[in-house]
């Protein structure tokens, strides 16, 4: 049973790899349990948030990230990245949305977006 206390990491916890990549925007590829979370919880504005990022000279030089949404209250969010070593490249205060759990996190190396337990 869903339960919003738990992170969407945990609840989707049975995806360790993936058999298919799906294309994105900016060349990012997505694994199974990325591409599923992002349809069945209507999240892929995550997504392009991660995706419009990788314009940037500062992030184009991170092969790996760790991207973040916790919620703040209610149906607000802060989006947060860093490099893996807790150096933080980028926030954002997301005003609204409609994300059903308190907190989701995906890995980008290189070019895909993974969910932890897919590396």
């Amino acid at each position: 049973m869903k339960n919003p206390n738990i992170s969407a990491n945990d609840f989707y916890d049975n995806f360790m790899g993936t058999e298919s990549y799906y294309s994105y925007l900016k060349g990012l590829l997505l694994t199974d349990g990325v591409f599923t979370i992002a349809q069945e919880e209507s999240c892929f504005w995550f997504l392009d948030c991660i995706a419009s990022y990788q314009f940037s000279e500062k992030f184009q030089k991170e092969e790996f990230q760790v991207w973040k949404i916790e919620r703040i209250e209610e149906n607000r969010f802060n989006l947060s990245a860093t490099n893996g070593n807790d150096n933080v490249l980028a926030t954002q205060d997301i005003e609204f949305s409609d994300f059903f759990f308190n907190e989701f996190t995906i890995w980008k190396e290189d070019n895909v977006l993974l969910l932890p337990s897919e590396h």
